[in-house]
């Protein structure tokens, strides 16, 4: 693939991601939410107006900035698969680890423009009122009564306007977005992308357990981020529940299939263990091939270059013996070859 070939389509990638990500914002400007009616005395909804532990602005910092950071990083100081030869002449590579860092800095915003369409159309389609939302709305009857009269105890209400003058605009225009949570949604999809990246990219030879141990604090930070929509009263904890569903769901689709971040699995199909390096058994018939057929196989068996998320695995090694020589030191450095 030429160079111009590869710039037309980051072109086109970026242009996609641009449009869904303003299809999003139109949609949340333009459409308004079905109005759903409510029980009086419904206790659901009877909860405290509370501020955000983790405000809007934030959570979106926190969902573009920091998964995007250890990206960079990974990609341009990590290890990358060359032999001395390649290093001598293209030094750093830092043309290819660009190239990297955009494709899968763009992956993972593709997924955050396709989790962030799916959260805010089932927001406007549902409709689901908030646990404040009696604290926020104080509704008013068609015929001036309120929920605390005695005859509209129990009666379902479909009709109503909002009384109360001292909250904001913007109270008022999320009372009734409840489902799902769009903060469990975009800070779980965020922080479990960002642990399956480290699973695919990241080694180390200080500590096995260092990579591990981000990856939980990563996930644990957004389960954290999670459970305070449901202290604060801003959302039911069946929309916090549908909205990590949808963040993990997203978030494993796009590192399987969009960014393909487990392409070695690949290798595994050659005969050979993925937890070993022994060759798998050979049937009584196949050990009956000619030596002739053997030795040109094995003289067929060169090595192709290493790609470049094994590091952390073993199934390429199992699948390419002859590799073993060229590449088993790299893998004794990052301590998985004994």
């Amino acid at each position: 693939m030429s160079k111009y070939t590869k710039l037309a389509r980051g072109i086109c990638d970026l242009l996609l991601w641009l449009a869904l990500t303003a299809a999003s914002l139109l949609l949340s400007k333009l459409v308004k939410p079905f109005k759903r009616g409510f029980f009086c005395g419904d206790e659901s909804l009877s909860y405290p107006l509370r501020p955000n532990t983790i405000g809007e602005a934030l959570l979106i910092g926190i969902a573009l900035l920091v998964p995007t950071s250890v990206i960079i990083v990974v990609e341009l100081f990590k290890q990358l698969p060359a032999n001395a030869r390649d290093k001598q002449r293209d030094g750093c590579r830092i043309v290819h680890r660009l190239g990297q860092l955009y494709k899968q800095a763009g992956y993972y915003l593709f997924g955050l423009a396709m989790l962030t369409f799916t959260t805010v159309l089932s927001k406007l389609c549902l409709g689901r009122l908030r646990p404040h939302f009696f604290a926020v709305c104080q509704p008013m009857l068609p015929d001036g009564s309120s929920c605390q009269d005695a005859q509209n105890i129990g009666r379902y209400i479909d009709s109503y306007s909002c009384s109360n003058a001292n909250v904001t605009d913007h109270d008022y225009a999320q009372m009734n977005l409840s489902f799902p949570s769009g903060h469990a949604s975009l800070i779980i999809y965020a922080m479990l992308y960002l642990a399956i990246y480290l699973q695919a990219a990241l080694s180390t030879r200080i500590s096995k357990l260092l990579k591990h141990l981000l990856q939980f604090l990563f996930v644990m930070f957004g389960w954290y981020v999670s459970l305070t929509r449901i202290t604060d009263y801003w959302h039911h904890w069946s929309d916090v529940l549908a909205g990590v569903l949808l963040g993990v769901l997203f978030a494993w689709l796009t590192s399987i299939y969009v960014a393909d971040l487990f392409a070695f699995k690949r290798w595994q199909r050659a005969g050979y263990s993925a937890n070993t390096l022994k060759k798998a058994q050979v049937s009584p018939k196949s050990s009956t091939k000619s030596q002739s057929q053997s030795q040109s196989t094995a003289a067929a068996m060169v090595a192709p270059a290493l790609p470049a998320y094994t590091f952390g695995t073993l199934p390429y090694l199992a699948a390419h013996p002859a590799a073993q020589a060229q590449y088993a030191q790299t893998y004794h450095n990052y301590g998985y070859v004994p």
